[in-house]
């Protein structure tokens, strides 16, 4: 009986312990889940603002980009997990990184035949996954979401 005095604790802590990872592991996969469908809002909702404002289809695509900017920024924001320093426009890597479609047939006098576009919202979202034994150093992973909506320009008589 002396010998097995300490095994019952170290079993409860190691228990203990893969309980914590199993925890931080749902906590971070909950986050990545949360982010995912907030790029898919900001997406929904730039697509649903192009759509909407037909009348504008004289602007180039680097033009609608600057137009749709606060509407994603601003979805993006909502979710409590993106960190706000994350964002930053124009440069060699934005984040959000917004590529916009247009329908080069399509002009003013025919948008209502022609008006089809398309917009595709990258943001890039760092990880915390725990290192394995023998990596001390071990980087944060990096992912980048990417949602694309093809839509076509609403008309209204």
């Amino acid at each position: 009986m002396k010998d097995e005095k300490g095994s019952t604790t170290i079993q409860s802590l190691l228990f203990i312990a893969i309980f914590v990872l199993i925890l931080s592991m749902a906590f971070e996969l909950w986050k990545v889940v949360a982010v995912k469908q907030s790029v898919q809002a900001a997406t929904y909702q730039a697509a649903k603002y192009i759509a909407l404002n037909g009348l504008n289809w004289g602007l180039s695509e680097k033009e609608w980009e600057i137009q749709v900017w606060p509407f994603i920024v601003t979805e993006l924001r909502n979710n409590p997990f993106i960190p706000v320093d994350s964002f930053r426009a124009g440069g060699l890597k934005p984040n959000p990184d917004i590529r916009i479609i247009l329908n080069p047939q399509c002009n003013r006098q025919n948008y209502c035949d022609r008006g089809q576009f398309s917009i595709q919202v990258g943001l890039e979202y760092i990880v915390f996954i725990p290192p394995r034994f023998g990596e001390p150093n071990a980087k944060p992973m990096q992912l980048k979401f990417t949602r694309s909506v093809q839509s076509q320009l609403e008309c209204y008589p």
